[in-house]
Parts: C-alpha cells; sequence; structure tokens
C-alpha cells in the first residue's frame, strides 16, 4: 500500500470513528485497531504532509581544481565552493541549508 494509500484509508478510519458516536478506545476495540495505531494515524494526518524534492547536483570531471574543493550548483543559481575535505554529513548540511 502506497502512503497515498495509507493516508486515504486512515483518513476515512478516522471519519467513520467520528461518524460512529462512540469513544475511540470503543470503536478501536470494535474494529480491531490498535488504540496506538490510531493515535498515530490522527496526529499524522493533522500535521501538514512534508514535501522534499530533489535538486540536481552537477559534477563536471573535466574541471579539475588544484584547491581541492567541491563547487555546488544550484538551480536557483547559487554557486557554493566548499572544502573536499567536508564530510557528507557537512556537505549535506550545506546543502540544506543553501536551498
Amino acid at each position: 500500500m502506497s502512503q497515498e494509500q495509507k493516508r486515504t484509508h486512515w483518513a476515512s478510519v478516522i471519519e467513520q470513528q467520528k461518524q460512529s458516536q462512540l469513544t475511540i478506545k470503543q470503536f478501536c476495540e470494535d474494529k480491531g485497531i490498535s488504540y496506538q495505531t490510531f493515535f498515530y494515524w490522527s496526529k499524522r494526518l493533522r500535521s501538514p504532509e512534508t514535501v522534499q524534492t530533489l535538486q540536481p547536483i552537477e559534477f563536471d570531471e573535466s574541471r579539475h581544481s588544484l584547491s581541492e574543493a567541491v563547487v555546488l550548483l544550484f538551480a536557483n543559481g547559487i554557486r557554493a565552493e566548499l572544502p573536499a575535505a567536508l564530510s557528507p554529513a557537512q556537505i549535506k548540511h550545506w546543502v540544506d541549508a543553501l536551498q
């Protein structure tokens, strides 16, 4: 089941509970649903869905530099030159910050 199908399913289950006029605990017991799972999805559906976007990173091997730097060119026009000695986690931090 895809994430969108799960969201649709649980939105329907939560709406059924509201329409049933049963307590959440009683509704979950009657339907054989985990009380904790019901609350997990209830909370998840109340919060906005996080949208992740991919940004292509261009790598041009023909442009070697003696400075040993990683140059990032973003689609929004930002150009960042970072030391090549940075760890992948540090580079990710900079990529996230610059987007």
